[in-house]
C-alpha cells in the first residue's frame, strides 16, 4: 500500500506541473477527496468480503459437523446391518425346531440383547417343539392374539416400544426362570408379533427384546432392522415347521400314525452300525396279527382299519422310548430293540402277545362280535456284519415258524 501511495505521489507531482500554480491546492483537495472515497469503498468491500468469509467458515463448519454425523450414522447403520445380517444367518441355519433352545442364546449375543422372549402358538408349533421349551413358551393362539393386540393397539398392530412396566403382562413375554427379571422390568422392551407368511392377518407367535436400560427401546427409535428380522424369523419358523411336517408325513403311516417302512429304513441302519461299534446286542421282533383277515372279511375293511389303529397304539405303548417301531404294511409290524439280548426280546414278545390278546375288538368297533385277535411274534438277534433287511427276514422266518407251531397245536394230528 505504501508503494502504491508513493507511485501516486510521483504521478501527482507530474500532473501538478501541468496545472497553474494557483490551482494546485484545489487539485490536491479533489484528489484527496477521491482517495478518501476510494478508501471508504475499499473498506466497505473488505467488510463485505470478511462477512462473507465468516459466513462461509460457518457453513463449512456446519457441513463438517453434518458430514461427521452422517459418517457416524452410516457407521452405526453398517454395524447394525452386519449385526442383523449375522442374526439372519443364525435364523436361516435352523433346520429343526429342536434347535430353538440353541438359537435364542446365539441371537441374544449377536444382537446384544439382555433377554429374548419367544411365545409361539400351540396350534401351530406344539407338536414340533422340544418339551419343555426352556427358551420360551407355547400358548393357545387365542391367548397370543389377545395379549399382542392389548399391547400393540394400532391398526394394523405395530410393534410395542417403551418401558417394560407399561406392558399389561410382562411375564407373558419374559422367558420362564429369568434371573434378571426384576432389573428387566425397570428397563425397556420391544415386542413384535410374528405373522404367518401365508396369512398375514394371523399371528403364529411373538418375540420380545428386553433391556435393563430405559432408553434402549423408545417410540422415537427406528425399528426397520428389528421388524425386518422379525419377519424373517417368523418365515423361518413356519418354513422349518412345514418342512418337518412334510418330513414326518413321509415316515409316518397315514392310517395308524405309527412310523412306516421309510422310517425304519432311515433310522435302523444307524442303530445297527452304532451297535456294531459299541458291541451291544440288538434284536428284532416281527409281529403279525392272527385272525385279522376274519375281521376284515366279516366286519369290513373300515372296521379292520379301526382295529389296526388300536393295535398300533397298543404296540407303541409296549415299546421303550429308544426302540424303533414301524408298520411294514397290512397287519405286519416290526420292532428293533437296541441293547437287548434274546431272553429280553422273548420277554418283550410275550408282553406284546398279551397286549394284543387283551384288545377288546367289540368295544373298539362299538358292536357285538366274538371275533378276537392274537399275534405271532418272531425273534432274531443281530449277527456281525448283518444288515437291517437280513435281520428282519430272519425274524420274519421265526414268526412263520411260531405261527406254524401254533397252528399245529390247535389242530393236532
Amino acid at each position: 500500500m505504501k508503494l502504491l501511495h508513493r507511485d501516486q505521489d510521483v504521478r501527482l507531482a507530474e500532473l501538478l506541473r501541468l496545472v497553474p500554480h494557483t490551482h494546485h491546492a484545489a487539485v490536491r483537495r479533489e484528489i484527496e477527496a477521491l482517495r478518501a472515497e476510494q478508501a471508504a469503498e475499499f473498506a466497505h468491500e473488505r467488510r463485505i468480503i470478511e462477512d462473507e468469509a465468516a459466513l462461509l467458515r460457518t457453513k463449512v463448519a456446519k457441513l463438517a459437523e453434518t458430514r461427521r454425523r452422517l459418517l457416524e450414522h452410516n457407521r452405526r447403520d453398517a454395524a447394525s446391518f452386519r449385526k442383523f445380517r449375522q442374526a439372519i444367518k443364525h435364523s436361516r441355519a435352523m433346520h429343526s425346531l429342536e434347535h430353538l433352545p440353541a438359537l435364542l442364546p446365539q441371537l441374544k449375543e449377536t444382537l446384544g440383547v439382555a433377554e429374548i422372549g419367544l411365545v409361539l402358538s400351540g396350534e401351530d408349533f406344539a407338536d414340533f417343539l422340544p418339551d419343555p421349551l426352556p427358551c420360551g413358551r407355547v400358548v393357545a393362539a387365542a391367548a397370543l392374539e389377545n395379549e399382542v393386540c392389548r399391547l400393540c393397539q394400532a391398526t394394523p398392530p405395530r410393534p410395542f416400544l417403551g418401558p417394560t412396566r407399561r406392558m399389561p403382562r410382562p411375564d407373558f413375554f419374559l422367558p420362564r426362570d429369568v434371573s434378571a427379571a426384576s432389573a428387566l422390568l425397570e428397563g425397556s422392551c420391544f415386542v413384535c408379533g410374528l405373522k404367518d407368511k401365508f396369512r398375514r392377518d394371523r399371528l403364529v407367535g411373538a418375540v420380545a427384546f428386553f433391556d435393563p436400560a430405559p432408553g434402549r427401546y423408545t417410540p422415537d427409535k427406528a425399528t426397520d432392522f428389528l421388524e425386518h428380522f422379525c419377519d424373517i424369523l417368523a418365515a423361518d419358523l413356519v418354513n422349518v415347521r412345514d418342512h418337518e411336517k412334510l418330513d414326518r408325513e413321509k415316515v409316518i403311516d397315514e392310517l395308524t400314525t405309527a412310523p412306516n417302512r421309510a422310517y425304519l429304513t432311515r433310522h435302523a441302519p444307524r442303530m445297527l452300525e452304532f451297535s456294531g461299534r459299541k458291541g451291544f446286542p440288538v434284536c428284532a421282533l416281527f409281529i403279525d396279527l392272527d385272525r385279522f383277515k376274519a375281521i376284515n372279511d366279516t366286519l369290513g375293511h373300515a372296521v379292520g382299519d379301526r382295529v389296526l389303529v388300536a393295535v398300533a397304539m397298543r404296540l407303541k405303548e409296549s415299546m421303550r422310548r429308544y426302540d424303533i417301531f414301524a408298520r411294514l404294511g397290512g397287519d405286519e409290524f416290526v420292532a428293533i430293540l437296541p441293547d437287548t439280548d434274546l431272553a429280553e426280546a422273548a420277554d418283550m414278545a410275550a408282553r406284546i402277545r398279551q397286549a394284543v390278546a387283551d384288545i377288546d375288538v367289540a368295544r373298539i368297533i362299538g358292536q357285538d362280535t366274538r371275533l378276537g385277535l392274537s399275534a405271532s411274534v418272531g425273534l432274531a438277534r443281530l449277527e456281525p456284519g448283518e444288515g437291517v433287511d437280513a435281520l428282519i427276514r430272519r425274524a420274519d422266518a421265526d414268526m412263520y415258524a411260531a405261527k406254524r407251531g401254533a397252528a399245529a397245536n390247535d389242530n393236532p394230528a
